[in-house]
């Protein structure tokens, strides 16, 4: 395979113009300036953008990157209930990158975009001296999310279970045999859109953000958005990663509040509005997690004890 500084710009645009594939409902061809579609509904964006030095975990594939990377951008539309309908891609690569890995790239961008009912419909091709991919979604929802609009009272809850993306992480950077859901949780990540579109359209969901920075930091920034504080009364630990964790001498504790990058939503309800969240999760053969309540002040307890304000965080010392 040629790498692409044989290629050049232009034939890599033409071979996807060629190959992709593109929704119907475009209003202008593939390859022109920018795309255009009739759209109703209220429109959400999001854009997330991954780096190979400090978002690429050691052995994911270029095909895996651009699955997550897509399922970032993704995941922020379902924590707003909405529903990604288009996907475009900024890609700045090496000179030297081979032909197939940017193949590899663009068909994992594709086959999450599939996933989540989304098609790509444009983007950039950069070169550079590092790796990286940006990716916007452009979604639809009949009822927004926000994360503002917990009042204390109200009960918390998440749409699963937490410290698979730890422990799947702890094992890819110390080359330790893990369960395959664990390696599944880092390399091939999944977003909630399903249940997000379910929680806004119940009515009983006052707030909603999801956990890729990881627990703590979301639940921080749910405090801080809504000026309240939180309990959380049961650690919402997935069994594998318990035993990942007994296993390799980890503290569960870490392992759920410290993850990131789970793509779980975590949410509040209204008092009296618990089992028609429920049902409106069961519907989809989900189970509302449910972890705390929300209480007056501000900050974020676990067993009595303050849990510390710690994440993923660009251009920061602090982790």
């Amino acid at each position: 395979m040629p790498k692409l500084s044989e290629l050049g710009e232009k034939r890599l645009i033409q071979y996807l113009v060629e190959h992709l594939d593109w929704p119907r409902d475009g209003l202008l061809p593939p390859g022109d300036d920018a795309a255009a579609f009739w759209f109703t509904g209220q429109l959400v964006a999001s854009v997330d953008t991954l780096v190979w030095e400090t978002d690429v975990p050691p052995r994911m594939t270029f095909r895996q990157v651009g699955w997550k990377a897509v399922t970032a951008a993704v995941s922020d539309l379902a924590a707003k209930g909405a529903r990604p309908k288009y996907i475009l891609l900024s890609l700045a690569l090496k000179p030297s990158t081979e032909f197939s890995e940017f193949l590899d790239l663009v068909n994992g961008a594709q086959e999450a975009s599939k996933k989540y009912g989304a098609a790509i419909v444009g983007g950039d091709i950069n070169e550079s001296s590092s790796h990286s991919i940006s990716v916007t979604a452009l979604g639809s929802s009949e009822k927004l999310l926000s994360r503002v609009g917990a009042s204390p009272g109200d009960m918390l809850a998440t749409t699963g279970l937490f410290g698979k993306t730890f422990t799947g992480l702890h094992a890819a950077m110390n080359s330790r045999p893990c369960e395959r859901e664990l390696a599944e949780a880092v390399y091939s990540p999944v977003a909630r859109v399903d249940e997000g579109v379910a929680l806004a359209t119940c009515g009983g969901v006052s707030a909603c953000i999801d956990s890729s920075d990881g627990l703590a930091e979301s639940l921080h920034q749910l405090s801080e958005a809504n000026d309240v504080g939180f309990i959380v009364d049961s650690l919402p630990l997935d069994s594998s990663a318990q035993r990942y964790c007994v296993d390799n001498n980890l503290d569960p504790v870490e392992a759920v509040f410290y993850g990131g990058e789970e793509y779980e939503l975590v949410f509040t309800v209204k008092p009296g509005w618990g089992d028609v969240v429920e049902k409106a999760l069961a519907r989809l053969g989900k189970e509302v997690v449910w972890i705390g309540s929300v209480n007056q002040g501000r900050g974020v307890y676990f067993q009595g004890k303050p849990v510390e304000r710690r994440g993923w965080q660009h251009f920061s010392p602090v982790r």
